[in-house]
């Protein structure tokens, strides 16, 4: 295991990045029938944002965005060029956010798997190394040929924070994880010597169940050392980011429901520590037209900050309308979500 400096233990900084997923460019991929034939229409089943919403979270100090995206939209053919036209707008949307002096990680949204056309016009989701006869339609290969050509096109751009592998893979079955990432983060270091490469943990990337998930030990091994393992973190009781109950409920069944904020990090701050890697929360969010979220928020911001991490809150974008978890601005930029004064605390 390659060792990196650890940004668990330091102290806090003014400076430290908090950020904001911006979502939309992932959206439609639930859709009957999606796949790496059918990716929707774009404009109406996914989108990029556009600039108005970049400067927005720029002006309030946000300059960090982890990106979400499909592996079937920028590669629709496995092991073949990306697509020209789903590369271009993942392009200007780079080149936009570089306008703003803001940094992006490139995520692709895929939970493990791609979606292939199937026999009688629908669709199936294949895990990465998944054997389906005597072959695996999607494989290891596959993904780290994807990583190549992604690293090969945005290596030398300002802009580019990171590269986030892979969005909450699990159920992965008989695939081996730790492998595929391993290969994938070979492929980007043959293209890129020295960019992060952010690597997700299994079961969802939860950060309380880190250890449990994943093991004890870090398993990427990268001559760079520029490893950041990522997790996910919501305060709903399980842990989903659905809060299907009220609060009220919540607080019922748990009356420390306020420590969730620390509780529910502790696992991965320690693991970080004791394997001497940093760590990233890519994924953090509550409703926002609850207050009393809103201190548990808090609280959860306060402790990555004593641990060093840098974060993306979930999560922003054009297309939410009523999600609760959005912290999109309201009607014409004018009506600030209430999480946002949170957020912006201490940020660059």
């Amino acid at each position: 295991m390659a060792v990196a400096a650890s940004a668990c233990e330091q102290e806090p900084e003014v400076n430290l990045l908090r950020g904001i997923n911006l979502a939309g460019a992932e959206f439609g991929h639930e859709k009957p029938g999606f796949s790496a034939a059918a990716r929707g229409q774009f404009g109406k089943d996914w989108t990029y944002n556009g600039e108005s919403t970049i400067a927005y979270f720029a002006r309030h100090g946000i300059r960090l965005i982890r990106l979400p995206f499909r592996w079937e939209r920028i590669q629709p053919e496995l092991g073949c060029d990306l697509d020209a036209a789903e590369l271009k707008r993942l392009r200007r949307f780079v080149d936009l956010a570089r306008s703003y002096e803001c940094r992006v990680i490139l995520d692709v949204h895929n939970y493990g798997r791609y979606a292939l056309p199937v026999a009688g016009g629908s669709s199936r989701e294949f895990i990465i190394d998944e054997r389906s006869g005597d072959r695996a339609p999607v494989s290891r290969e596959h993904f780290a040929d994807l990583w190549s050509r992604l690293a090969q096109e945005f290596r030398d751009d300002a802009a580019l924070h990171g590269y986030g592998l892979m969005n909450e893979p699990h159920d992965m079955g008989g695939s081996d994880w730790k492998a595929i990432s391993q290969q994938a983060v070979e492929a980007i270091r043959r293209q890129d010597a020295r960019t992060a490469i952010y690597v997700a943990g299994l079961e969802w990337s939860k950060s309380y169940r880190w250890t449990v998930a994943n093991g004890p030990e870090a398993w990427i091994r990268d001559p760079a050392g520029n490893i950041v393992y990522e997790a996910h973190c919501y305060f709903d009781e399980d842990g989903s980011g659905r809060y299907q109950i009220s609060f009220e409920e919540e607080a019922r069944r748990d009356p420390r429901i306020l420590d969730r904020a620390v509780d529910r990090l502790e696992d991965f701050a320690q693991w970080c520590r004791r394997n001497q890697v940093r760590g990233f929360l890519g994924e953090y969010g509550v409703p926002r037209d609850e207050p009393r979220w809103h201190e548990l928020f808090s609280r959860f911001l306060v402790r990555l900050d004593e641990l060093g991490m840098e974060s993306t809150c979930w999560a922003a974008g054009e297309w939410w309308g009523d999600y609760p978890l959005s912290v999109q601005p309201g009607h014409a930029f004018v009506s600030d979500s209430p999480l946002l004064i949170r957020l912006k605390r201490r940020t660059r």
